[in-house]
């Protein structure tokens, strides 16, 4: 199946100006007996009606053009039940998640509260599939997988430093949610990332990756 072809659903002809375009990515939900959903980047799940086998792979992001079935309802409630016209599978960027790769990242907010003050934690996503970072004390790096708006990511190998009590607790609090993490979405300059079983998502901050600076003795560029 092509990333770029449309699958035609045979449907009745929509009402003018009923139809609306949706982007997300298929999750399975144990509800019902078993469910799919499409879940857009601000959370809302769309359940439809008649999502092609094909599709029904969890992760997967997809565009859709559907239209709204307010007349039926489910026992589940997980979200407005819709009628698919046609849909087609997308990578995150096509299906309107903004990228990752080649961005840089700082913790701001970890289990809902704030991290210590003056102690890095970041987070920099580089060439695609390798991330790396400063736990707080130690530096990592390893794999990631990002699927439109789902990331998990790869064993992660650190550096063995001790930095205290403290910092070494965040630092595991810190690296133990990216090993769980789901889903993530990006609002404006925050990066939130959303870890199986925690209230609270990581919370990042933007930052600007540094330009190379020129060996000793080496002169810039013009």
């Amino acid at each position: 199946m092509g990333g770029e072809r449309w699958v035609e659903l045979e449907t009745p002809p929509p009402d003018p100006g009923s139809v609306e375009r949706i982007t997300g990515t298929v999750h399975h939900l144990d509800v019902e007996g078993g469910l799919f959903v499409i879940r857009d980047a601000d959370g809302t799940q769309y359940q439809p009606t008649n999502l092609p086998e094909a599709f029904r792979q969890e992760g997967m992001a997809v565009e859709a053009d559907a239209r709204r079935r307010d007349d039926l309802t489910s026992i589940g409630m997980v979200g407005p039940m819709i009628e698919l016209l046609r849909v087609r599978q997308h990578s995150g960027e096509a299906a309107g998640v903004p990228g990752l790769w080649s961005t840089s990242w700082r913790l701001e907010e970890l289990a809902g509260g704030a991290v210590i003050d003056g102690v890095p934690a970041t987070l920099e996503f580089l060439e695609k599939g390798q991330v790396a970072g400063n736990g707080s004390c130690n530096q990592f790096r390893g794999g990631a997988t990002v699927a439109g708006n789902r990331i998990a990511f790869g064993p992660l190998a650190t550096t063995h430093m001790f930095c205290g009590e403290e910092v070494m607790r965040q630092e595991g609090d810190y690296l133990g949610a990216l090993q769980e993490a789901e889903r993530f979405e990006i609002k404006d300059s925050l990066l939130y990332i959303y870890a199986a079983g925690q209230p609270h998502p990581l919370r990042f901050i933007h930052e600007r990756i540094p330009a190379p600076i020129d060996a000793p003795g080496e002169t810039g560029r013009e």
